[in-house]
């Protein structure tokens, strides 16, 4: 027998070597009881998944299958290197098979154009009006069975029968053309040509030849030179057959179902179910797709707001929504892999099944929506990606944007700060007090000159995202922030060296204050300390008192080229007053004390007078003296 290539070139239908040799050997005209006793044997189809899996894995290749969606793909299942069917776990979660059929999962299928109830559909298809069996000719033509069931179909249903039957088969199979078998053996002619009248009107591929089974009644044998021309109207080949062995000088009877003298066993109410079921898993996709493309057009019209909490909150609802639709990916995917449980029933034949072509269509369509419900999920996963990074990028962007608004809040208050704090204070312990609260001061407003450096790092980073629609604005803040942590850093190094700068300035004042209070001592406590014996240690203590005089360094701070003494002296008009008194007193005391050394040290140049001899007196005058 012929493979059967399924839809997408990975279903092989195959037969085992011994029957088709069995079967090549028998001759085209068999009899009854030769027929008969094929009957009892399995028809010889089996089911070859691992070229199917095979070839899925090559059509996917190396893309990840709903990783994220509670299943496990297929080429993941079969874990024998000869596997020849699914391998399904217990851990899937999947339902009962009684969900594949349930009567809530039901919705609409497109035959043609026409929309229409999976339940209309299905009332349709169980009058056995007419099927596909899945079986083709040796030339590979899809054949169309109308059994021999005594049923009627008004034309309008007659339509869309086979509209949905001729559309159940591959496309390039379809192409191919059709071959038509009307079996009416128990009927009449008047159903013969009501039946040839209707695939004349319409029948929607292309017919090959049609076979017609006569009627077997003595009556309608009879009847039948009045129907003789009823073929003749035909637009396509008719071919009329005395009985079913006639037909199998033409179709090999492995290509025939075992109602018209056939191998294969054809279950037309298990057909329907499972092709029911099937319309049911499409409708489900379809529900998906259609909530797929409402939630994309959302997406693409989802305008990006203007600050991070509405941002936020969109990212978090269109995330619900996400989550929502790969629940139903999961949903229907957890369906799909039921239903296909159930029409390979690998349950109850843990062994190769063997497959009739019927059932290979079935699992042919399923795998095939299975692929298309993976492929279609890639898609929404890489859309929804890049939706979400851009979603992710204005939430970042607008967070930016806030944290850069609270910075230059930030940094205007410590300019303000700054500018309203300029007291330099009046003495050394003020100047040092208020330094060591400037410090304090300053460590928490570095804290955010650091926040400011670390946001510029930020906002550089979304720069170089290649988000060109949003990042427009960045760089220009990302300057502000340049700009404004060096401005609020100079001026808390220049408010703090400032502070030094009166400390150290008070502190010198004190010690030319002492220096002026002990000079201004020595020179008033009289002539006695300078007209001692030795005017030399008087000397001596006045040049030392000359000299420390010298150090003191009060002109370095009325130094106006130094930016600090400016900003010192600018910052009081008490403190240039002060500098000056001083400056003024210093040099009254070093004059004076100048001068009190020129004074000493004339003193000391000075010769000192001769030394006087002084004569004793007399004896006799002392005893003239002591009488008197």
């Amino acid at each position: 027998m012929q493979a059967a290539p399924s839809c997408y070139g990975s279903m092989v239908a195959s037969t085992s070597e011994e029957v088709t040799t069995s079967l090549s050997r028998e001759p085209m005209t068999m009899s009854t009881s030769k027929t008969s006793s094929q009957f009892i044997e399995a028809p010889a189809f089996f089911y070859d998944m691992d070229t199917d899996l095979k070839d899925l894995k090559t059509a996917l290749k190396d893309v990840d299958l709903l990783n994220d969606s509670g299943y496990r793909s297929v080429m993941e299942r079969s874990s024998h290197p000869f596997s020849t069917s699914l391998v399904f776990h217990e851990d899937n979660g999947f339902d009962s098979e009684d969900d594949a059929s349930d009567e809530h999962w039901d919705g609409y299928l497109t035959v043609g154009g026409d929309r229409i109830k999976i339940r209309d559909m299905s009332d349709i298809l169980a009058t056995r009006y007419a099927f596909i069996s899945g079986a083709r000719t040796s030339e590979g033509l899809t054949i169309v069975t109308f059994p021999d069931s005594r049923s009627t179909l008004p034309f309008e249903d007659y339509s869309l029968l086979v509209k949905y039957l001729l559309q159940v088969p591959p496309l390039e199979d379809s192409h191919k053309g059709f071959v038509i078998i009307i079996d009416r053996r128990s009927d009449k002619w008047s159903s013969v040509r009501t039946l040839l009248l209707q695939i004349s009107s319409f029948f929607p591929g292309k017919i090959c030849v049609t076979f017609v089974i006569k009627p077997e009644g003595v009556l309608q044998r009879a009847l039948e030179v009045g129907y003789r021309g009823a073929a003749d109207t035909c637009t396509f080949k008719v071919i009329q057959l005395e009985s079913s062995a006639e037909l199998r000088k033409y179709i090999h009877h492995e290509h025939l179902t075992m109602d018209v003298g056939g191998l294969i066993k054809y279950n037309h109410l298990e057909w329907v179910q499972h092709r029911m079921d099937i319309e049911r898993m499409k409708a489900s996709a379809t529900a998906i797709a259609a909530s797929l493309t409402e939630f994309g057009k959302t997406l693409r019209e989802t305008e990006l707001p203007n600050d991070a909490d509405s941002t936020a909150r969109i990212l978090e609802l269109q995330t619900v929504e996400k989550m929502a639709i790969k629940e139903e990916f999961k949903i229907a995917v957890r369906k799909g892999f039921t239903l296909l449980k159930s029409v390979r029933q690998l349950d109850k034949k843990p062994t190769p099944e063997q497959l009739s072509p019927t059932r290979l269509h079935n699992v042919t369509a399923i795998e095939r929506m299975l692929v298309q419900l993976e492929e279609t999920e890639r898609s929404f996963d890489s859309f929804w990606c890049k939706h979400e990074r851009r979603l992710r990028y204005c939430l970042e962007l607008r967070q930016f944007e806030d944290s850069f608004r609270k910075l230059q809040a930030a940094f205007a208050r410590h300019m303000l700060y700054l500018e309203e704090h300029r007291e330099v204070g009046n003495c050394t312990e003020k100047a040092l007090h208020l330094a060591e609260q400037h410090r304090q001061y300053a460590e928490g407003a570095m804290e955010e000159v650091e926040a400011s450096r670390n946001l510029k790092k930020t906002g550089e980073d979304l720069i170089n995202s290649n988000e060109a629609e949003l990042s427009g604005s960045l760089e220009p803040k990302c300057e502000e922030l340049e700009r404004m942590a060096a401005a609020l850093t100079s001026a808390l190094e220049r408010r703090g060296d400032c502070l030094k700068r009166s400390a150290t300035m008070h502190e010198q004042i004190a010690q030319a204050n002492s220096w002026c209070s002990r000079g201004a001592d020595l020179l008033t406590s009289g002539m006695s300390d300078f007209t001692n014996p030795s005017p030399t240690t008087s000397l001596s203590a006045l040049d030392a008192f000359i000299e420390e005089g010298n150090h003191l360094n009060i002109e370095f701070l009325k130094d106006t080229t130094s930016p600090m003494n400016q900003l010192l002296l600018l910052t009081t008009i008490e403190t240039s007053t002060l500098l000056n008194l001083i400056e003024e007193r210093i040099g009254d005391i070093r004059r004076m004390s100048l001068a009190k050394r020129d004074q000493l040290t004339k003193l000391h140049l000075q010769k000192p007078p001769p030394v006087q001899v002084v004569t004793p007196e007399k004896k006799s005058k002392k005893n003239s003296s002591k009488s008197e």
